[in-house]
């Protein structure tokens, strides 16, 4: 009997203990992020941000995957057809023609993977679709047909605040390595149009169509293909070498 009690106190012990670890563990994932869940609302911000352009920001941040995938290049993103975009200008949506809403939202429908090369990364300002939010930001990522191409010829992709917080491996210095290397990425996510930067193209992206947001990334490494954490284990390895 009190054997059994003795026991009973030790787990409970040990519950209380494993209780306080994980309260106070480091780095802590949010409770969506652990059960696999991107959140709808962020840090009290929803999908429409504030201010800005409430439907934009609305494609910006889904938090749903893609159920299909089409596989494209850099240079396939560059040709897709944007002629009746551009004429919309930096308008809100909610002042498009018919005709440009509807062929923005059979293109936005589409889930990407787009094969290219990684040549530079940064973390974005303060957006109206996270809110204006200090520690709500995107990272802005630039992706080339070649490796020697730079940014005037590149397509933006972006990771969001909602991926970012499942995925805690998406962190910026790694991205900065793997750009610093010219590193061959997979990069998978929601096609978008972003009409707020039309002066940009040809100065610093070279189109408006994005990734937004990346729901998946991957570096080749080792004659395959492998999520962002593991690949950044791989080229730090493989620099150790030499």
């Amino acid at each position: 009997m009190k054997k059994r009690h003795i026991s009973g106190l030790l787990i409970l012990v040990f519950g209380l203990i494993a209780i306080i670890w994980y309260v106070n563990k480091p780095n802590q994932i949010p409770v969506a992020g652990e059960l696999g869940m991107v959140p709808e609302t962020l840090g009290g911000v929803g999908i429409e941000g504030t201010g800005g352009d409430p439907q934009l920001n609305r494609e910006k941040n889904r938090y749903d995957a893609p159920k299909h995938y089409a596989d494209l290049h850099v240079s396939d993103m560059l040709a897709i057809p944007c002629a009746e975009l551009e004429e919309a200008g930096r308008k809100k949506r909610e002042y498009w023609s018919y005709d440009e809403r509807n062929y923005v939202a059979q293109e936005e429908a589409q889930g990407v993977r787009v094969t290219g090369y990684l040549i530079a990364a940064k973390e974005s300002g303060r957006e109206s679709c996270n809110g204006y939010s200090d520690s709500l930001r995107d990272f802005h990522i630039w992706i080339a047909q070649n490796p020697t191409d730079w940014k005037p010829d590149a397509l933006i992709v972006e990771m969001t605040p909602r991926w970012k917080s499942v995925h805690p491996e998406w962190q910026l210095r790694t991205l900065e390595g793997l750009a610093h290397d010219h590193a061959e990425v997979r990069v998978s996510g929601w096609l978008m149009w972003d009409e707020e930067h039309p002066e940009e193209v040809g100065k610093s992206r070279g189109t408006q169509w994005e990734v937004h947001p990346v729901t998946n990334f991957e570096v080749f490494s080792d004659g395959a293909w492998h999520g962002l954490g593991t690949s950044a284990m791989h080229y730090s390895m493989r620099r150790s070498l030499y």
